[in-house]
C-alpha cells in the first residue's frame, strides 16, 4: 500500500513536470517565430498554409496538449503494465471522465470562490461550445458500453478539427502570448536548440512518470481482482481526483494572480476537458478491447453532461461573480460521489 501511494506521488510529480515543460515549449516556439520574422533568413521561405498557421500557432496547440499529460501518462501506464484489458480500459475511461467532472465542478467552483472571473472573449471562441459538442459525441459513442475503433476515429477527427481551429482563429492565444512571450525572447537568439531541449525534457519527464507508476498499477490491479472497487470506480473517483489535485491547488491560489492568470485557468479547464473527452477514449479504442462499466450510463455520463452544461453556460454569459453557483457545484460533486459509491451497489 505504501509503495502504491509513493508511486502515485511520483506519477503526479513527474507528469506535472512534463506538463510544465510542454507549456514552456509554447512560448519558446512563439519567441523563436518572432525572432525569425524580425531577422528573416537570406533564402526566402514558402508561406505556411493559411488554414494551418505558422510556428506561433503550433505553440498554441502544444500548450493545449500539455494540459492532459498527467492523464495520458496514467493511460500509457495502464496499457503497458496492466494485463487485464477490461480493467485497463475502464481505468482509462473512468479517469478521463472523472477528470472532466473534477475540473468542471471542483476546479471551476474553486476558481469562482477565489474571486471574480475574467474571460478570453468567450463569446468569440468555440472552446466552451466545442466542449459541449465533444461531450455529446462521447455520450453517443458510449451508449452501447463499447467504444469501437470507428467511433474512435470520429473522436480523433473532431479533435484534429478543433486543433486546427484553435491554431488559426482562437483569440485565447494572444492573451497567453502577452503573459509569457517576454520571458522567452532571450532564448530565441539561440535558434532551434532551446525548442529541442525543452521538448526533450517534457518527453523525458513523461516517460519517467510512466515508469514510476508501475507499483501503483500493480496495487490497482490487486484492488480490482479483490473486487473491493470496480476499475471504472477507481479511475473516476480516486485516480482522477489525485491527478487533478495540482490543478485544484492552483485554482485556490489564483486570487493572488492577475486577471490574465484566472482567465488562463478557465481556458485550461476547457482545453483539458476537450482532450479528455476526445483523445483518451479514441486512444483506448485503438489499443484496448473492453466493455465499459454499466454505471457509466446511469450515473457518470448524466453527471458529466450536467457539469459541462453549467460550465459552458457560465462561460457564454461571462458570469464574473459566482454567487451560489460554486457552492452548488461543490455539493453536486459530493452528491455525485456518494451516489456512485453507495446508491447503486457499486461499492463492494
Amino acid at each position: 500500500m505504501l509503495t502504491g501511494i509513493l508511486s502515485l506521488g511520483l506519477l503526479i510529480l513527474f507528469s506535472e513536470l512534463a506538463s510544465a515543460n510542454m507549456k514552456r515549449l509554447a512560448p519558446v516556439l512563439e519567441a523563436w517565430d518572432q525572432s525569425r520574422q524580425q531577422n528573416p533568413p537570406l533564402a526566402p521561405e514558402k508561406d505556411p498554409i493559411a488554414w494551418i498557421g505558422g510556428w506561433e500557432k503550433l505553440a498554441a496547440s502544444v500548450w493545449a496538449l500539455a494540459l492532459c499529460l498527467p492523464v495520458l501518462a496514467f493511460s500509457v501506464s495502464c496499457y503497458f503494465f496492466l494485463e487485464n484489458s477490461e480493467a485497463a480500459g475502464n481505468l482509462l475511461m473512468g479517469t478521463a471522465l472523472g477528470g472532466n467532472i473534477v475540473g468542471l465542478s471542483l476546479g471551476f467552483g474553486l476558481l469562482m470562490i477565489s474571486g471574480p472571473l475574467s474571460f478570453f472573449r468567450v463569446r468569440t471562441i468555440t472552446s466552451p461550445v466545442f466542449l459541449l459538442l465533444a461531450t455529446v459525441v462521447l455520450t453517443y459513442t458510449c451508449l452501447n458500453l463499447d467504444v469501437k475503433w470507428m467511433e474512435g476515429c470520429i473522436l480523433l477527427m473532431l479533435l484534429v478539427a478543433y486543433g486546427f481551429y484553435f491554431r488559426r482563429f482562437s483569440s485565447e492565444w494572444k492573451y497567453y502570448e502577452r503573459a509569457y512571450v517576454r520571458d522567452s525572447l532571450i532564448e530565441s537568439s539561440e535558434g532551434f536548440f532551446p525548442i529541442i531541449a525543452v521538448a526533450c525534457m517534457a518527453i523525458g519527464f513523461f516517460f519517467i512518470a510512466v515508469i514510476s507508476s508501475y507499483p501503483l498499477i500493480l496495487q490497482l490491479n490487486e484492488w480490482v481482482e479483490a473486487e473491493r472497487f470496480s476499475a471504472f470506480q477507481i479511475g473516476s473517483h480516486f485516480i482522477a481526483l489525485f491527478l487533478y489535485l495540482p490543478m485544484l491547488v492552483r485554482s485556490i491560489f489564483t486570487r493572488q494572480e492577475g486577471t490574465t492568470w484566472k482567465a488562463m485557468a478557465i481556458s485550461s479547464i476547457s482545453h483539458a476537458c476537450v482532450l479528455n473527452a476526445l483523445f483518451v477514449p479514441a486512444l483506448a479504442s485503438f489499443l484496448i478491447s473492453f466493455t465499459l462499466d454499466a454505471s457509466l450510463i446511469s450515473i457518470h455520463l448524466p453527471a458529466l453532461f450536467i457539469f459541462t452544461s453549467i460550465f459552458v453556460s457560465a462561460l457564454l454569459i461571462e458570469k464574473e461573480k459566482g454567487g451560489k453557483l460554486p457552492f452548488f457545484l461543490l455539493v453536486a460533486f459530493l452528491a455525485y460521489n456518494l451516489t456512485s459509491l453507495f446508491a447503486v451497489g457499486d461499492f463492494r
